[in-house]
């Protein structure tokens, strides 16, 4: 199963792993969430050119049966961009062929919040962060260089773009759209750190098979009886970046 999923680079359905495997889907789904939470790896402090944007995740309206006094929803959209009712994940990623990124769920996109992750996965020292014009990154000025791209005037200005998170965000969505029926609020964390996890490996041969197949049988569980052992977000953004020796 392990080698299944890492060499699906968009994902791999529980459906798909069933049918592939010979296994029922409860135990595809639940052994695939084993392995996500195996791939929840400490990865290094982003260095260099940084990029930071966020991006919303989640399905379109459902469309529900019309009373007669009820105004229809089969016309009902699905705000894009700033504003929708999907889930903010935000993504900081650094460039280059060994350019790492980091992914998290935040509900409330405060300057407080974005600056706290900053902290956590970058070092101020010799880094250059890169964000488009929202508000909320005004007062990153004062933590770290950081320039901006004006999307409503310009797409880029030379090295000043968010194209490489951009492009993150494209391998996500596509993943979730073309492999998955739905996937909850609550497991979305265990899939980010899945799409993040072979991002970060990329240039490991196998996407690191030996050492995916030692942390997914550690004691250690963060799933119990097919369900999380605490709150999903707290078993996955506890881990600390690592400094490069």
């Amino acid at each position: 199963m392990i080698a299944w999923m890492l060499n699906g680079k968009l994902g791999v359905s529980s459906k798909e792993l069933s049918r592939n495997l010979g296994i029922t889907q409860k135990t595809a789904w639940f052994n695939a969430m084993k392995i996500r939470c195996a791939m929840l790896d400490e990865a290094e402090f982003l260095e260099g050119i940084i990029e930071m944007d966020e991006a919303y995740l989640g399905g379109k309206p459902r469309k529900t049966a019309v009373a007669s006094n009820v105004p229809s929803l089969h016309n009902v959209t699905n705000k894009r961009g700033r504003g929708t009712k999907k889930t903010p994940v935000v993504g900081i990623v650094s460039r280059g062929k060994e350019g790492q990124v980091a992914l998290k769920v935040i509900e409330k996109l405060s300057t407080r919040n974005l600056l706290a992750m900053l902290k956590q996965h970058t070092s101020e020292d010799g880094a250059v962060l890169i964000t488009d014009e929202f508000p909320a990154y005004k007062k990153f000025d004062e933590y770290i260089e950081h320039l901006t791209v004006e999307h409503k005037k310009e797409f880029s200005k030379g090295i000043i773009h968010t194209n490489t998170i951009e492009g993150v965000w494209s391998l996500i969505k596509n993943g979730i759209k073309g492999n998955y029926k739905a996937v909850s609020k609550k497991y979305l964390p265990f899939y980010l750190a899945e799409y993040s996890y072979k991002y970060n490996n990329r240039n490991k041969k196998g996407y690191g098979f030996t050492e995916t197949i030692e942390n997914a049988v550690e004691d250690e569980k963060c799933l119990v009886n097919y369900k999380p052992k605490g709150d999903v977000k707290k078993i996955c953004y506890t881990n600390k970046r690592k400094k490069k020796v």
